[in-house]
């Protein structure tokens, strides 16, 4: 009698389920997240991108809420993370200002992915308490590491907050407004231009 073969698998085998990471299942989530928002966040969908069993799914995460939450904790991280590259160095103020609307203008124009999620994780924030406690974090950190540059340029607490938000308001709706025109470059190094004399001429008199 011969022996039962072994049905063949289709698509990956079980090892090659194991070599996928959260970050792999977060990564394909940002692709649904940037092109649909938060509606398009569906388990079979991933599985099927990522070319696995829905099975898989359930070696990394509980269930979909634990998919979102785990995604908007990683979109929090790497925000709070990329504030150490437009950190203030204790330099010249005038050039300290214009690198930073440089990285938060020229540069993230660029990122048209970023953008969308971004967006999409404050759309989510209005219907979702967690997305809207982790958007609040993040714009606080924003706005407070503005206030350690304009600290150096006024005195008074309150101007400087206001500057601080009006950066933080300009740059979010300059990034919203330039991502992905081509061929702005010089428009945009305009804005930057005109944004950095605005908030140089709201500097205490000598």
């Amino acid at each position: 009698m011969k022996e039962a073969q072994t049905p063949k698998r289709r698509g990956r085998n079980a090892s090659e389920k194991n070599q996928l990471t959260r970050d792999d299942w977060l990564d394909a989530a940002a692709g649904e997240v940037a092109a649909g928002g938060f509606s398009q966040l569906r388990v079979l969908t991933l599985a099927k991108k990522l070319g696995v069993t829905r099975g898989s799914f359930y070696w990394h995460f509980r269930d979909h809420e634990d998919l979102v939450v785990s995604f908007l904790d990683r979109w929090r991280d790497r925000r709070l993370h990329e504030l150490q590259y437009w950190k203030p160095r204790g330099g010249d103020v005038e050039t300290e200002l214009r690198q930073i609307l440089e990285l938060l203008l020229t540069d993230a124009s660029r990122n048209i992915r970023r953008l969308q999620v971004e967006l999409a994780v404050r759309d989510y924030a209005r219907r979702h308490d967690y997305a809207a406690e982790l958007v609040t974090q993040v714009d606080a950190a924003r706005i407070s590491q503005n206030c350690t540059l304009f600290g150096r340029l006024s005195s008074d607490p309150q101007k400087v907050r206001d500057l601080s938000l009006l950066l933080y308001v300009a740059t979010i709706g300059s990034q919203v407004v330039l991502t992905g025109k081509k061929g702005d470059e010089a428009t945009i190094r305009r804005i930057e231009d005109l944004m950095a004399r605005i908030v140089l001429g709201q500097r205490d008199e000598p």
